[in-house]
């Protein structure tokens, strides 16, 4: 008779899903106000990725 593994992951990956969605995201300065897409994670909102432009370093 075998054992079936054991599968500490099954709800550890509920518990830290990178879930994301796509929003548009207003930015001002003095130029005005301009709407980008990104993509963010739905636990806390904050963007998976930002793009080159995105850098105001």
């Amino acid at each position: 008779m075998s054992t079936a593994p054991n599968k500490p992951d099954a709800q550890d990956e509920s518990a830290t899903s990178d879930e994301t969605f796509t929003t548009d995201i207003s930015e001002t300065d003095d130029e005005g106000t301009s709407v980008r897409q990104a993509e963010v994670r739905t636990d806390d909102l904050s963007e998976t990725k930002q793009t080159e432009g995105d850098a105001n370093s």
